[in-house]
């Protein structure tokens, strides 16, 4: 796995999945690029923007997988862009998640991960979930935040950072 971010913090992180859940994660955690992207996107007012998918729990910084020919950075810009529709600017990296994904049956490593978390800005209004993401009911809700909420996905991780 390459080198991102060495100069930003580092946070250890385990992730306790089901098999089925690691089994679909394999190709891009072994075979791709083992790293996921996202963004801590401001407005010029502080607010933050945030999005609530179909596969966390609470409110979540806007990211994903960075595909084997892009950038993390430039990941971190399209999923800002699918997810809330905000035409973000990518600034330094915040922190980096280093992630090991464990069987939640008997704790058997599966696979490393990095989730690199970047500072960015970005104005204007944030759409209709229906018209954000690249599937059908991808992103349930996306909207802007005056302040964190108690239900931020890795809040205890991240909050620090954000």
């Amino acid at each position: 796995m390459p080198t991102v971010a060495p100069e930003a913090p580092r946070v250890q992180q385990t992730l306790r999945l089901p098999v089925s859940r690691l089994k679909s994660f394999r190709e891009w955690a072994v075979d791709g690029s083992g790293l996921t992207a996202s963004a801590r996107v401001k407005d010029s007012d502080g607010r933050i923007a945030l999005i609530r998918n179909s596969w966390t729990d609470g409110w979540f910084l806007p990211g994903g997988a960075v595909e084997t020919d892009e950038s993390p950075e430039g990941a971190a810009h399209r999923e800002v862009r699918e997810e809330t529709g905000l035409d973000a600017t990518i600034e330094s990296p915040l922190v980096v998640l280093e992630q090991t994904y464990v069987s939640e049956i008997d704790g058997e490593d599966w696979f490393s991960a990095l989730f690199v978390v970047y500072a960015a800005s970005a104005e204007g209004e944030i759409p209709d979930a229906s018209q954000l993401g690249v599937a059908d009911d991808e992103i349930q809700s996306a909207r802007w935040f005056d302040t964190l909420p108690d239900d931020l996905q890795d809040g205890e991780l991240l909050r620090p950072y954000l």
